[in-house]
């Protein structure tokens, strides 16, 4: 064979072949690293939306707190009055105070701060906490409430405690006895049996809730009221 013909022959079978294989060996490691990848990024995907789940569920919790007072809620229909913080059936509400809403005026809608109901409620079977409010403390009729929103999913519980001068940590949000104010003696007329619920305009020191989630655990919330 002369030195030009050594020089033009090209691949061998034997050759090609290894050749292929060794670009089958790099597409196949290419793709399990970009399967990879897309993995991972999913994950981050859903752990980051969750987390913003999370943090926007856990802010208008604190900012309704925080937003809390003491003054009574009066259902439409003239049910008896409901405490300014109230645990019941599964609802939590607080009466929230100073509330941006636009109203009309001279020069168009301006922002005016309002006073409303807020109420929050944990559907066992989808586990996801919801949230609603009615537009006043006073409502004429039902359609003050607004649709409930579902602002957080994978919660499994919702617990309480409210903190109470000289009475300490107490589960739930019902004042203890010898912490009613004046209005406070009275009870709800949609409870029945032999525990009425006592209604009362007061406030606790602060309150702690604790969520149970699927993702993070248990997130414990304390707000100081006053």
């Amino acid at each position: 064979m002369t030195r030009r013909d050594a020089a033009t022959r090209g691949l061998t079978l034997i050759e090609l072949v290894l050749a292929m294989a060794l670009f089958a060996l790099v597409a196949v490691m290419g793709a399990q690293a970009l399967t990879g990848m897309i993995r991972m990024r999913d994950g981050l995907t859903a752990r980051s939306e969750t987390a913003s789940d999370l943090a926007m569920a856990t802010g208008l919790l604190r900012a309704d707190l925080s937003a809390a007072l003491p003054m009574l809620f009066y259902p439409p229909g003239g049910a008896a009055p409901q405490s300014a913080l109230r645990l019941r059936q599964g609802v939590f509400a607080i009466t929230v105070g100073g509330q941006p809403v636009l109203r009309p005026g001279a020069d168009g809608m301006l922002p005016d701060h309002v006073d409303i109901r807020v109420e929050y409620r944990l559907e066992p079977s989808n586990q996801t906490l919801f949230r609603r409010n009615w537009a006043a403390l006073t409502p004429a009729r039902d359609d003050a409430l607004s649709p409930e929103t579902p602002i957080l999913t994978g919660v499994t519980a919702l617990h309480l405690r409210s903190y109470w001068d000289k009475f300490g940590w107490v589960d739930g949000v019902t004042p203890p006895a010898g912490a009613q104010s004046g209005n406070g003696t009275n009870a709800d007329d949609d409870v029945t049996g032999p525990a009425p619920e006592v209604y009362s305009d007061i406030l606790p020191d602060a309150v702690e809730i604790t969520l149970e989630t699927e993702s993070h655990g248990s997130i414990i919330l304390l707000e100081a009221l006053k």
